[in-house]
Order: C-alpha cells, then sequence, then structure tokens
C-alpha cells in the first residue's frame, strides 16, 4: 500500500487552530473578509454528531468570545432558521435551513455516484451494510449508503464523518500517512474508546495500521459495534492517490472465518473496480 503517496497533509476537520487564530486577521485579501460572518459559521461548526446541542455558555467558551457576542450571532443564525432551540432542553440545535443546504451539499458531493451498483451488489451478496468514503484532509466522510440489513447500529449516515481509530475503514485511511503523522493526530485527538474493543494506545493503533500496510485491506471486529465486524480496503487514483475507502460491516453470527476472508476478498475486488474507473487526476500548477 503506497502510504506516502497521499497529496493530502491537513489535520483533521475538527479544527486544530485556536480560537484567537482562527479569529485574528489575515494579511492582504483577508482584510476584506467578514468576522460577523466567519463567527456565524464558526458557531455552525461546533455542531457535531457528538454535539447535536450546544448552549451559549458553551459556544462562547469553545471559541473564547463573551457571551454577549456569541448571543447575538446566535439569534441571528436562528432567525434566519440555521439553529432553532428545543423547547424542552432549551440549548440549540442546527436547523432546517441548515439540513435543508446540507442535504443539498450531499446530494452533490458524491463524486462517484457511479459506483453504487457494485455498492449495491456487494451489499446483496454478503447480507451487509455497504458505504463510500471519500478523504477529507486526514477524516473519511461518508457520501452512500447501501445497507442490505435493518440494523439500526450498523447503520452509517451518510455527512458523518470518520475519525483514524473508528474500526477498519479509519486504519485504511492512516495507512496512507506516515507514522509520524499519525502520532501527531493522536497526541491531538486522542484514540476514543467506542466499545470494550476499541484500539485505545498508539502502539496497538499503530500495529494495526502495519498490518493494514501489508494486507493491503483491514479487517476490525467489535471495535465500534458490539458483536460486529468490518472490512475495508482503499480506493485509488491511477497516481496511487488514496481517493475513497469502501466499508463493509455486518453482524459476526453466522459468519465463520472462512465467510470473513471471502467478504474481504470481495471488498478488496470491488474496490479495485471502482479505482480503475477514476480519472487521471489533473496536474497541479507548477507542475
Amino acid at each position: 500500500m503506497p502510504r506516502n503517496d497521499l497529496r493530502r497533509t491537513k489535520t483533521p476537520a475538527q479544527k486544530t487552530r485556536s480560537p484567537a487564530a482562527a479569529r485574528a486577521p489575515e494579511s492582504g485579501a483577508g482584510a476584506a473578509r467578514s468576522a460577523g460572518l466567519r463567527r456565524g459559521l464558526e458557531i455552525l461548526s461546533l455542531f457535531s454528531e457528538l454535539r447535536p446541542e450546544l448552549g451559549v455558555s458553551e459556544v462562547a467558551r469553545e471559541l473564547g468570545v463573551h457571551k454577549s457576542r456569541v448571543h447575538r450571532a446566535i439569534k441571528t443564525l436562528e432567525d434566519m432558521c440555521y439553529l432553532r432551540r428545543d423547547p424542552r432542553s432549551r440549548r440549540y440545535c442546527l436547523g432546517y435551513k441548515a439540513f435543508e443546504i446540507g442535504a443539498l451539499a450531499g446530494r452533490h458531493s458524491n463524486t462517484m455516484s457511479w459506483a453504487r451498483p457494485q455498492l449495491r451488489e456487494l451489499a446483496s451478496r454478503f447480507d451487509a451494510s455497504v458505504s463510500l468514503r471519500l478523504v477529507d484532509d486526514t477524516d473519511l466522510l461518508i457520501v452512500d449508503t447501501v445497507e442490505s440489513v435493518d440494523d439500526p447500529d450498523l447503520h452509517v449516515p451518510t455527512g458523518a464523518r470518520i475519525p483514524l481509530n473508528y474500526g477498519a475503514g479509519g486504519q485504511v485511511r492512516a495507512a496512507f500517512l506516515p507514522d509520524a503523522q499519525i502520532r501527531e493526530l493522536i497526541a491531538l485527538h486522542g484514540l476514543p474508546r467506542y466499545t470494550l474493543k476499541s484500539i485505545t494506545s498508539e502502539a496497538e493503533f499503530l500495529k494495526a495500521v502495519h498490518a493494514t500496510r501489508e494486507r493491503g485491506h483491514a479487517v476490525s471486529e467489535g471495535e465500534t459495534v458490539p458483536g460486529s465486524f468490518s472490512v475495508a480496503a482503499p480506493i485509488v487514483d491511477p497516481s496511487g492517490v488514496l481517493t475513497a475507502v469502501l466499508v463493509g460491516s455486518r453482524r459476526k453470527t453466522g459468519f465463520t472465518p472462512a465467510r470473513v476472508a471471502e467478504f474481504a476478498r470481495a471488498a478488496v475486488e470491488t474496490a479495485n473496480l471502482i479505482s480503475a474507473r477514476l480519472p487521471v487526476p489533473e496536474p497541479t500548477d507548477g507542475h
């Protein structure tokens, strides 16, 4: 697996800049940018799958801004329906306008929608949930999912952002990063525990990543959902750059080790078929 061919070297979309740095005026064209608009977008960016609701004090603390300024910005976002206040918790969550724009972006963000028949065939063959996850900095962004089983625990919503240590998919993503960068990301974000089998130490995670590089794909068992397993395979462009990751998940019940291996081979074959259809990347300026 060409671990050093990856062209992306940014940190995850969970931004590492401090609030003060994010608000600092930039030179040149930056002086013409809107501080108010930036603050509103910073507020919207704080909401996530793990933090669907936030209070004014939490937002102020995260941004390092006085509560009065945050309150004005939040009320403006509420007026525009980008935020709404839950009548029970009295906290704010994303509003329907944010959903509308997000859904529109989601429909146009999957640049590999043509691969859906391959996802559907793999899901049907192994009675599994299969997702396509595009590379976004050092994270993965789920842009398409085909589910052949009605299992809420295995559901992975489109638009969800997947960190490095989230099962087999994260291990494939990490396999295309140098070890030094992986260590930096672990120091910055840690390795969260999702189940008792989650990998939470740097040494164990690097061992799993090295094994993924050797095999060319990843297999994880119970790291994100108890009683389940997942297989993940890289989708690379003609120059060897990781573009996306294909992930298949299902319950372990009824699956022998031989059947798991068959599933892994099929996932790799499907990922290779998709890779073969990717266009040659256009040269960047100066190359």
